[in-house]
């Protein structure tokens, strides 16, 4: 079932499968992302952004609005039933109006390039809502439109309460785990922001007399269609949640953890890994500064920072599961320099095992921090690059989702 509400420019699209729900928020500046336990991560502010903005004005009517320009946009006649738009900080695109219903028809870009097409129009406490939209972010035809009296905001999903020391020990493992407890049990629990939604495994469920049920699609190592269970309460160190989704995933042998904590729990967090001192430190979200932190982008909800491999940057995935300090798929070696092979071996992942090689390169940055001379893990079943966590052997790291930055500390 999808969903659709908006309030003005802000809009909450909703898809569910059989009671596990995701979607997008975007309150008339920028997007969000959230999935299963309905924490809202930040999208990538780009071109794409700007179009949205304009086209939140414009399909919402707010570009009508006397105090449309005293906000920073702009409106030009641009021909009959046609009007140049820009919102504030937006990009410029131009609205079709339908001279007959005096509605939204169309937005196009300058160059006459179609971005939005609207059609089968309802209208409800007189206002004129698309039931057929083909936007920016992608089709999707509406059966029934209603008005609701409650307020228009972004998911709430699970707030931790943080209590206690915010100091737990972390494993041996060379990832990081840490003693958690599930519904009263304890668990060990992989700090992994490479991941979502977080996941337990199947035991795990069992033990706790839960049945898996929903359908959704966890991304991690592989991509695993699967079900979920809803825990209480679920605590980690000083953070203590009330309730949450995990995703059930099969036990594989030879994994030291029992649940993974994804980046939609991580985010409502702020992560300090000292592997010198054998500890994660948990504290409130947002906190961490902003002096010497390298940036962070959100795509579906995953962090991003930028890592450059010699000449080359690419956008990589955050990836606290990855014991290695770089990986990257075999597209990507293949299209590069192939740097000499130094080792072979195997990945091992929540969907199992994979091979894999390492390939050394000279010169590795990950936004301002010179890394130097780095093993790469090369995976053939992975397709883009990720920052893993080797690094912290070397440096303290600070993850602060919600503030959007990382940092490296050197020890």
């Amino acid at each position: 079932m999808i969903t659709f509400d908006q309030l003005g420019t802000s809009q909450l699209l909703e898809r569910c499968i059989a009671g596990a729900c995701g979607g997008t928020w975007f309150d008339g500046t920028r997007a969000w992302t959230y999935g299963l336990n309905e924490v809202a991560l930040p999208e990538l502010a780009d071109e794409g952004t700007r179009v949205r903005r304009t086209v939140a004005a414009i399909v919402s009517y707010a570009f009508a609005e006397p105090g449309f320009r005293a906000a920073g946009g702009g409106v030009d006649p641009a021909g009959p039933n046609r009007w140049r738009v820009r919102a504030a900080s937006g990009s410029e695109l131009v609205a079709i109006i339908d001279p007959a219903s005096q509605t939204v028809a169309r937005i196009d870009a300058l160059d006459g390039r179609p971005v939005a097409v609207y059609g089968r129009t309802r209208k409800v406490n007189g206002a004129t809502f698309a039931l057929d939209r083909d936007e920016p972010d992608g089709a999707v035809s509406f059966d029934t439109v209603t008005a609701v009296a409650a307020p228009l905001a972004a998911p709430a999903g699970p707030v931790p309460v943080l209590a206690g020391p915010a100091t737990i020990p972390l494993a041996r493992e060379s990832i990081p785990i840490v003693p958690c407890t599930i519904g009263g049990r304890r668990a060990r629990c992989l700090l992994d922001s490479g991941t979502s939604p977080s996941a337990v495994t199947l035991p795990v469920a069992e033990a706790l007399h839960l049945e898996p049920h929903g359908e959704l699609e966890i991304r991690g190592f592989s991509r695993l269609a699967t079900g979920f269970i809803e825990a209480a309460p679920f605590e980690l160190g000083p953070a203590i949640f009330s309730r949450v989704r995990f995703a059930v995933v099969p036990a594989s042998n030879g994994l030291p953890f029992d649940a993974v904590v994804g980046s939609d729990l991580l985010g409502r967090l702020r992560l300090v890994l000292d592997r010198a001192h054998g500890a994660a430190t948990i504290l409130p979200a947002g906190g961490s500064a902003a002096e010497g932190a390298i940036p962070l982008a959100f795509q579906a909800g995953s962090p991003l920072v930028t890592v450059r491999l010699d000449a080359t940057a690419y956008p990589a995935l955050v990836d606290t599961g990855d014991d290695s300090t770089i990986s990257l798929g075999y597209a990507i070696y293949r299209e590069g320099p192939q740097w000499p092979l130094v080792g072979r071996g195997e990945a091992v992942g929540l969907g199992g095992a994979s091979d894999a090689f390492t390939v050394a390169v000279p010169d590795v940055h990950v936004g301002g921090l010179a890394l130097g001379a780095t093993r790469v893990l090369v995976r053939r079943t992975q397709s883009d690059v990720h920052l893993g966590i080797a690094a912290w052997e070397h440096y303290r790291i600070d993850l602060d989702e919600q503030a959007e930055r990382i940092r490296f500390e050197r020890r």
